[in-house]
Order: C-alpha cells, then structure tokens, then sequence
C-alpha cells in the first residue's frame, strides 16, 4: 500500500485530503509544519509527501536539506498557492526529492488521479 504524508498548516485541508485518500486506499500521515513532518518521516516512511510551501517555522529549502540528511527518498509534490516560472520549477526541482507542485486551491478529481499517487 502506497504511504503518503500531507505537510500543511492548514488543518481543513490535511483533514479533507486525509479522508479523500484514505477511501482511494492509501495509507495516511499528516504533519502540521516542518518540524512536525520531520519527526514523524522516520517511522512513517513514506513513499510521497504533499508538502505545503509556505507554513510557519522552517522553510522548504531548510526542510529538504533536513530530509537530504537523513538520506530520505520520499518523492515531495509542493501544493502552493503561486505559480512557478520554468526557471523557478527547475531550481526547485534540484533541491531534492521534488518531483511535482500543485497550485492551490485544487480539484480533489485532478489531486486524486496525480500519477505519483500509483497504488
């Protein structure tokens, strides 16, 4: 079963995306910020994480590096609320596992079918 984690402060959102993808069949975790997502990784091992761009406390940049440490391959797909220039996708693209972003606010259809969720 394909773990996820959902980062974001945002606890209507988590909650929702919790509920959504657990009927999908996934295996769920949710964190609240950075600090929180990263003392929660190491025994919940997921195989994605949703990770929200601008919460309180660590910055994204501060939370790959963390992830790099521990030598995590999680694939993170960032939900934010801005759209990112070509050159901004690929910087980010090479901080790490970032595979993807989603632009909020999103179609639960489109969140659900993304091709990383692969059962």
């Amino acid at each position: 079963m394909t773990k996820i984690m959902v980062v974001d402060d945002e606890k209507d959102l988590r909650d929702m995306v919790n509920l959504i993808m657990q009927k999908e069949g996934f295996e769920m975790e949710m964190a609240e910020d950075g600090v929180d997502f990263l003392n929660k990784i190491d025994d919940f091992q997921s195989d994605l994480v949703t990770l929200d761009v601008m919460m309180p406390g660590l910055t994204i940049k501060e939370i790959l590096e963390k992830l790099k440490e521990k030598k995590n391959n999680s694939k993170i797909i960032l939900l934010t609320v801005v759209r990112f220039s070509e050159e901004e996708k690929e910087r980010i693209f090479k901080m790490g596992n970032v595979v993807d972003y989603i632009t909020k606010p999103f179609e639960l259809d489109e969140f659900v079918n993304i091709q990383y969720f692969g059962k």
